[in-house]
């Protein structure tokens, strides 16, 4: 049965591996060896992602952020031992901008004035709902006005091909620029789990901000459809359908090589701050790309 403890929910999706959700905004994961665990992305510091970790574990965790966006280091001052690809260890030591958060609070509210009608739609016809899919509001004691992304330092640098150590389980750094220039993915090449940070998602997968480049996420992705005969399922950081087959992993380079290539169709459309992209929609995703395709 899945956990939940206010703003969080929780599944262990197979052995060692948990999600820990904030429904709707950002998927992070928890993975256990048996000598320490990797949380990869520690989510938006809206609440204490530290408590559910230690409600699941009582061993060691390296954080591990697969970029350094605000979304995905948000919890990061609450632990000890944090790892990002050396290209992300300067941004993640910025302040992040108090306006990226106050877009994300309308957003929110937004999102949850609207829910109610997905809700009654979702009961009626299709029943894809469930608790770690289903948002929920402000945990009592935040206070949006002051919310603030604190700053971190790593204590572990990482480069393709480094491999995170956890006792009896073992985690591949694949480096793969795209969304950000430090952005990664991590493969538990025993199992063939595929952790994809934002280089995979089953929404619009952001390529129009001023550090990503869809040029490189095509060689990101093609570099990763490669080695899908080794992968048996990707975990997404962001939107319900957060788990996908090997099969996805070639839809979304495919995606990027025709988007990369010219050879798509692009739709005016806007991001959740409301600015305005281009998009270009496959049948599992969607690529955002900057209005004039720089």
């Amino acid at each position: 049965m899945p956990a939940g403890d206010g703003w969080f929910a929780t599944r262990e999706l197979e052995p060692g591996v948990w999600l820990v959700a904030e429904p709707c905004h950002v998927n992070s994961y928890l993975v256990l060896g048996t000598e320490r665990a990797a949380l990869i992305d520690s989510g938006m510091g809206i609440a204490d992602i530290r408590a559910i970790v230690e409600s699941l574990t009582d061993r060691d965790v390296l954080v591990v952020n697969t970029h350094y966006h605000w979304d995905h280091v948000g919890g990061n001052a609450r632990f000890d031992d944090i790892a990002i690809h050396e290209l992300g260890a300067e941004p993640l030591a910025r302040e992040v901008s108090s306006e990226r958060l106050v877009h994300y609070v309308a957003h929110t509210r937004e999102l949850l004035e609207r829910f109610g009608e997905f809700r009654a739609l979702d009961e009626r016809f299709f029943a894809f709902l469930s608790e770690e899919t289903t948002p929920r509001p402000f945990p009592p004691g935040f206070d949006p006005s002051t919310w603030r992304i604190a700053p971190s330092v790593p204590t572990r640098l990482l480069h393709d091909g480094d491999r995170i150590q956890l006792g009896g389980r073992s985690l591949l750094v694949l480096h793969t620029p795209g969304h950000t220039p430090d952005s990664v993915c991590l493969l538990d090449e025993a199992s063939g789990g595929l952790f994809g940070g934002d280089t995979f998602n089953t929404g619009p997968i952001y390529a129009h901000t001023p550090d990503s480049d869809v040029a490189a996420f095509a060689r990101s992705t093609g570099r990763i459809a490669q080695l899908a005969g080794g992968v048996r399922v990707v975990y997404m950081a962001h939107f319900n359908r957060y788990a996908e087959n090997a099969a996805f992993v070639r839809e979304v380079a495919e995606g990027f090589a025709a988007a990369a290539s010219g050879d798509v169709q692009w739709r005016t459309s806007s991001d959740n701050a409301g600015h305005p992209v281009r998009e270009a929609r496959f049948d599992r995703f969607s690529i955002l790309s900057a209005p004039d395709g720089d």
